[in-house]
């Protein structure tokens, strides 16, 4: 599911009993009206219970009812995943993933991507709160170093944002994927989760040691048509990178949601 605000077309990961939206994880939140939320909100994602601090009403709505949340995602997810694993979310936004995923497989190593200040202390302080020791990375990711710019000229309820290398809007760094792993000591991901904006390409270029290595199985990546397109791209692109990159096995758990996989032999 992907929320886009007012020119949103919502797709719905799960059924009737067990819904949430999946919400963009590049954010930033200047036109959000802020109200006090002193308590956590507690919830339960497919068996898994959590918590997140929130500080507006937009994030509120962005995080799990109590029936359930991110069926199809998080089961396909645990039935792939093992405590061995390491998780990459990049465009991590508030952390449901990684907090969800995390309490699942206590032992997993994380690493998280959340450019926006605002946006990564509550990730920050969610992690926490669900008892992770996670890595969190305060850049955005892309086909080289440098500076993005996330635009502001559009609100969301998810307070997500379109990342340029030029324009109007809040500056954040930029690094590639393959840079991170090499130069920062980063553990190398064995499971990548991204949701970025129409950086979906780019992500892939600047990543093709850490995407085309044995140890990097599986990639779960949120596709955004109309700023792919902006930038020249497609998700049919998308889909072509991963299987030059050794990902044999991909499909969509729904429209806007790729899974790429590699099998035992491809790897």
């Amino acid at each position: 599911m992907l929320n886009r605000g007012r020119e949103a077309i919502t797709y719905v990961i799960g059924e009737a009993d067990c819904y949430v939206e999946l919400v963009p994880l590049v954010s930033i939140m200047e036109r959000d009206e802020e109200r006090s939320f002193e308590d956590p909100t507690h919830t339960t994602v497919c068996g898994v219970e959590v918590q997140f601090q929130v500080t507006s009403e937009n994030e509120h709505q962005s995080i799990p009812a109590d029936s359930g949340g991110y069926h199809e995602l998080f089961e396909d997810m645990f039935s792939e995943m093992n405590e061995r694993d390491v998780l990459f979310e990049i465009g991590a936004h508030m952390g449901i993933i990684s907090c969800v995923v995390g309490r699942h497989y206590r032992d997993l190593d994380i690493v998280c991507f959340e450019p926006n200040p605002r946006t990564r202390k509550r990730l920050e302080t969610n992690l926490k709160l669900n008892g992770l020791d996670a890595i969190v990375m305060d850049c955005a990711v892309s086909n080289s170093d440098g500076v993005m710019v996330l635009d502001t000229r559009h609100a969301s309820r998810g307070g997500a944002k379109e990342a340029h290398r030029s324009g109007q809007g809040s500056e954040i760094p930029v690094r590639t994927l393959d840079g991170v792993v090499t130069d920062d000591g980063i553990p190398s991901p064995t499971v990548i989760v991204a949701d970025i904006v129409g950086e979906e390409l780019n992500l892939l270029r600047g990543g093709l040691t850490v995407f085309s290595s044995p140890t990097t199985r599986l990639a779960y990546i949120v596709t955004h048509d109309q700023p792919l397109e902006r930038l020249g791209g497609s998700t049919q692109d998308v889909e072509k990178l991963l299987r030059r990159y050794g990902f044999d096995k991909v499909e969509h758990l729904r429209e806007n949601l790729l899974k790429a996989k590699k099998s035992e032999h491809s790897r």
